[in-house]
């Protein structure tokens, strides 16, 4: 996209592969699931994931099998209900032998711990298992021991937080004590631990602190910041989970084991079944916790590192919700191995997702609807609580995700979730009238995206040829004929529309040299099986604001590059065309309809000439279509909703209703088309699609809503009123690209659906339905060193200098995010000099010389975020050389050595950031 403005406002008046860093990061894998996932996808969905330890709730044969020469750490479980039967040593022993010495072999099962139980000395069990946990975790591990693992492999009790508390009267983690109606079982168990040199293992949950607790002050479930920290002896606690962890470290010391090694079993957020429990909180809860495990902080009374076993892995659909319906949705995964929110398990603050289970095998795209024809209602709500009784209708809850459902969809839903738990057996969809409905296949028919690649530093193209081949996109637009990335498609049968740059446009006028750059461009990479199926001439080259600077260029090299593809007999199957932008047609203003449509006046001789050459070589016309555009360059008059597809507010043509500006800007080509002659001509949106960031308008949360509204559009085929049907969509764009022109906006830097490092933004589905599915992010990305630049604390400092320093930096990387109502707007003065600082020296590929202006910065190991404000760290370019040598007409060859304390600014720049500095 490259318009600074669109023309149809006249009518209303666009996990990442990595080695974990959380020092002793775990999951726990629970399998209470009525359709449980292959465990061999899991534990490749894991290693995809850089998990490299696993907590599980039994030792099942075929979770042991898929874990063998996996390498992740195991710790392997004896449920409550065989507690008893491990009194018995020959049962102890034989435990041992077949789920830890079976496995003990070079390529087996790298078996760590044994848990013995699991909460067995929870309240709400009334002591049920007080008289056999402790003879069981000494057989166990005496039975380790015998065996031979004993210096390898420890047996532990993963305990619930309420073994401990604090006395009421004084209520502080320093004065934390084992419960007193078991203190001398929990002191007879922590003993036996220290003689064997093995851990506490104690599971906290903050959520459970909130969880049926008005009184409970929210913001201290999380680690954003407390109003009111609990205070201990001068130490101020400003979250539950330190609170906690102390309280423990506290009773550990009572009893005499001040120094007992602790593992946090069990620590989480669920997203449903709750007020409380949605993505939302869950992602602020981790984007807490992780940096904090990441920095080795500790908890006041407990410095260091701390081992955690997040919880939990995957959602499970059948477990008991006696606790409470968030239970059976705790999994960072959904269900079926899709991620649920941006979440970065290093710890290092990277906002994207992790990297979802691959080929996962569904079910056939049925659903069971209740018919609200249907004439017998009398055992409705009798069918309704049958079908919950065996299936999951938990999302249904008060606060839950389904809540605000209508009567005949929380009938649909319950019905629907009993067929699909009984595998879609159509007897399972008979509750007196209810109907299945088939719909949608893949991905919606014909849907391509946009690869531009100006960004500092770019993914390997490979690796985004496989990501687009793993989310089965089959259509691609470039910018360019780059030869690495058309390398890249040589066998992969996606279809690839390449492009004559714009500069290249008055050189391909010459028939010659058009000959060649065919040659050059299309048949070297036919011959390689690249599946070209399009040349787009140029982009956008009737814009606005470009002056008819390619007025008599373009349709001479349109001419002259499809008579090359003809001569070459490429013509049938590959199609040269131009791309315009939306302003080269309009509405008159006395009738600013869609049915009024024509062609600019000044150009439209032009156009109709290229049209009426289009239409002779049975070519496509391509039209951008922007409805952000729209709204977000025009006045407050502008109905931000017309942008959208979910709003009733719009227009009336000769009665018909247009309720979105993309069917209007789109029956307006149709009208001018059919002006020129060619009524029935294809139209191709070569570019369509809504930024993440750099303008107020532009954020995650609208484009997931413009999405979530053209997608199941497209699916369903309905076309517009004036072209009912299929259209040929090309989505902008694919990737963010850092080193764009922020001419047209600031918000030209964010149209990707995946970011700069090819993880995707935010839920998103290519099929038009499953609005909560996860796109696939890049796998195997490397970043550069986990280190940022910052500003230096000083007392004083230089205004003047630091606003050059601040200007430098963001001529020379990217500050888009700046913009008003942009991610890092609200940053206070210093903080965005920090921000700029750390675009500037993540450019400049983290070089030592690039962090100094003046000795105004300084390099940090901590992550500096602030909020949704993210300081990225640069991914390591695939080929830096190339990398420079396509930047190196942008910028002054000081842009990967050295920051000067005295800096050139542009312009465009000097006008924004005096925008918010000082």
């Amino acid at each position: 996209m490259s318009g600074v403005r669109t023309a149809v406002w006249v009518l209303f008046t666009g996990l990442i592969f990595i080695r974990a860093e959380v020092e002793g990061l775990g999951v726990n894998w629970g399998t209470m699931a009525t359709h449980k996932m292959d465990p061999k996808t899991v534990v490749q969905m894991m290693k995809d994931n850089g998990i490299t330890k696993v907590k599980l709730f039994d030792a099942e044969q075929s979770t042991m099998s898929a874990l063998a020469g996996s390498g992740i750490e195991v710790m392997i479980a004896i449920p409550n209900d065989q507690l008893l039967a491990m009194n018995d040593y020959s049962r102890a022993k034989k435990f041992v032998q077949r789920n830890v010495t079976r496995y003990n072999f070079n390529g087996g099962v790298n078996i760590k711990y044994v848990a013995v139980g699991n909460e067995p000395f929870l309240t709400a069990y009334n002591g049920s298992n007080l008289k056999t946990t402790f003879p069981a975790l000494q057989n166990i591990q005496n039975a380790l021991n015998e065996a031979g693992h004993g210096d390898t492999v420890k047996a532990t009790v993963p305990s619930n937080a309420d073994v401990y508390g604090s006395p009421t009267d004084n209520p502080v983690p320093s004065a934390g004590r084992f419960r007193p109606d078991i203190n001398d079982q929990m002191v007879q168990l922590v003993q036996f631990l220290a003689k064997n040199n093995a851990p506490f293992t104690v599971n906290i949950y903050p959520f459970l602190s909130l969880y049926g607790n008005d009184d409970f002050p929210v913001d201290y479930a999380f680690f954003d910041g407390a109003s009111q920290p609990i205070v201990d002896n001068g130490i101020q606690y400003t979250n539950v989970f330190d609170a906690n962890y102390d309280t423990l470290v506290s009773a550990l010391k009572a009893a005499g084991f001040g120094d007992m090694p602790i593992i946090v079993g069990e620590v989480g957020w669920p997203t449903d079944g709750d007020k409380n429990a949605n993505i939302n909180m869950a992602y602020r809860f981790y984007n807490g916790l992780l940096p904090r495990l990441a920095s080795n902080k500790g908890t006041p009374l407990r410095p260091g590192g701390i081992e955690v076993y997040l919880f939990g892995l995957i959602d499970e659909d059948a477990k008991s919700i006696a606790p409470g319906s968030f239970e059976r949705h705790w999994g960072i995964f959904r269900y079926d191995g899709q991620p649920k929110f941006a979440m970065d398990i290093s710890g290092r603050g990277q906002n994207s997702f992790l990297v979802p289970a691959q080929n996962v095998r569904y079910q056939e795209k049925r659903w069971c609807q209740f018919n609200p024809d249907a004439k017998d209602l009398s055992k409705l709500g009798e069918n309704i609580n049958y079908a919950c009784t065996f299936a999951d209708c938990t999302p249904l809850g008060y606060g839950s995700s389904c809540n605000g459902l209508d009567a005949n969809a929380n009938a649909s839903y319950a019905f629907n979730a009993y067929f699909q738990v009984q595998n879609q057996d159509e007897m399972a969809c008979n509750f007196q009238g209810a109907i299945v409905l088939s719909l949608f296949a893949s991905n919606v028919e014909g849907l391509g995206v946009n690869w531009g690649t100006k960004a500092y530093h770019q993914l390997p193209p490979e690796k985004v040829v496989q990501m687009l081949k793993d989310n089965e996109i089959e259509k691609v637009k470039l910018f360019d004929a780059d030869e690495n990335v058309l390398n890249t498609f040589a066998e992969t049968n996606i279809e690839v529309m390449v492009a004559v740059k714009n500069s290249e446009l008055e050189e391909l006028t010459n028939k010659t040299k058009a000959k060649h750059w065919v040659k050059d461009n299309v048949v070297k990479h036919i011959d390689h099986n690249v599946k070209i199926t399009m040349v787009a001439v140029g982009n956008e080259p009737f814009r606005e604001d470009y002056e008819n600077m390619y007025i008599n260029s373009t349709l001479l090299a349109l001419e002259n590059i499809q008579r090359a593809l003809d001569k070459l007999s490429l013509g049938d199957r590959i199609k040269a065309s131009v791309p315009f932008n939306e302003d080269i047609y309009m509405t008159p203003p006395w009738k600013p309809f869609p049915s009024a449509g024509i062609f600019r006046p000044e150009i439209s001789d032009q156009v109709e000439d290229i049209a009426d050459f289009l239409a002779k070589h049975n070519a496509p016309f391509i039209v951008n279509i922007y409805p952000f555009t729209s709204v977000a360059l025009s006045d407050d008059s502008y109905p931000s909703d017309f942008a959208f597809f979910d709003g009733n507010v719009g227009i009336t043509d000769d009665n018909i209703d247009y309720t979105n500006v993309f069917d209007a800007s789109y029956d307006t080509c149709v009208s001018a088309l059919k002006q020129a002659g060619h009524e029935n001509m294809t139209i191709i949106v070569g570019e369509i699609g809504w930024p993440t960031d750099g303008n107020i308008l532009a954020n995650k949360t609208l484009a997931s809503r413009f999405y979530k509204g053209l997608l199941p559009r497209l699916a369903a085929k309905e076309g517009t009123p004036l072209r009912p049907g299929h259209i040929e969509v090309y989505l902008f764009e694919l990737l963010d690209e850092d080193a764009k022109s922020i001419l047209p906006g600031n918000f030209e830097r964010h149209w990707g659906i995946f970011d700069y490092a090819g993880q995707p933004k935010f839920n998103m589905s290519l099929n038009g339905k499953d609005e909560n599915k996860t796109l696939i992010g890049v796998k195997d990305v490397e970043y550069q060193s986990k280190k940022w630049c910052v500003l230096k604390a000083q007392k004083s400092l230089d205004k003047h200098k630091l606003h050059e320093s601040l200007l430098y930096a963001c001529d020379n990387a990217d500050c888009s995010a700046f913009a008003e109502g942009g991610s890092c707007s609200g940053l206070s003065s210093p903080d965005k000099t920090s921000y700029a600082l750390n675009a500037y020296f993540q450019a400049s590929n983290q070089s030592k010389d690039s962090c100094d202006f003046g000795g105004l910065a300084t390099e940090v190991e901590i992550d500096p975020s602030k909020g949704y404000c993210k300081f990225n760290i640069q991914i390591v370019p695939y080929d830096p050389k190339d990398s420079w040598t396509r930047f190196k007409s942008w910028f002054s060859s000081s842009h990967i050595t050295r920051a000067p304390p005295v800096a050139f600014t542009s312009l465009a720049l000097l006008a924004m950031v005096s925008l918010f500095f000082f």
